[in-house]
C-alpha cells in the first residue's frame, strides 16, 4: 500500500478508545464535515495492535473500520501482532466478544471471527512516498527486497 504526505501515523491504541479520541482531539479528526476536519489534506495510518488490553476494542476496531470504509484513500490500517486470532484470544479481544456480545468466539459466524478475518487481509505493510515504509514491528530476516 502506498501512501502520500503529509500522513498522521498512530500505532499501537489497545483498546482503548478515550485515548484514540483524544488522539484525534490532539491532532486533528479524520472527516470532512466543517473546517476541524482535515481528511482531505492528510492521510491517516494506523500501525495495528487496534484490540486487546484495554476495555473498548470493539469501539476501537468498529470506529477504524467505519472511517475505512467512509475514507477508502486516506484511512489505512495494517496487521499488528494482536490482530492474530491466536494472539487475540489470549489477550483480551476474544473474552471481550464473549462477553459483551454474549457470542460464542468459536462459532464462524460470531463477529469475533468475522472481525478476525477482516484482519487477516489486513497488509503487512505501507510505503510513503517510496521511500519510507512502515510496519508494527519489524520485517524480520526472511524479507531480502522492497517488493
Amino acid at each position: 500500500m502506498k501512501l502520500r504526505v503529509p500522513v498522521k501515523i498512530f500505532g499501537s491504541i489497545f483498546g482503548r478508545f478515550n485515548e484514540m479520541i483524544r488522539y484525534f482531539e490532539s491532532f486533528g479528526f479524520p472527516h470532512d464535515e466543517d473546517e476541524t476536519g482535515d481528511i482531505e489534506n492528510f492521510d491517516y495510518l494506523f500501525l495495528g495492535n487496534y484490540v486487546d488490553r484495554g476495555f473498548n476494542g470493539l469501539e476501537v476496531i468498529c470506529l477504524l473500520f467505519a472511517l475505512k470504509i467512509k475514507f477508502p484513500d486516506h484511512i489505512h490500517l495494517i496487521r499488528g501482532r494482536h490482530e492474530d486470532i491466536r494472539v487475540n484470544k489470549l489477550f483480551g479481544f476474544a473474552e471481550e466478544c464473549a462477553i459483551r456480545l454474549g457470542e460464542d468466539i468459536n462459532d464462524p459466524n460470531s463477529i469475533f471471527q468475522k472481525i478476525n478475518k477482516v484482519f487477516s487481509c489486513l497488509p503487512l505493510a505501507a510505503v510513503i512516498e517510496d521511500r519510507i515504509i512502515c510496519v508494527h514491528g519489524g520485517v524480520g530476516k526472511n524479507i531480502t527486497n522492497f517488493e
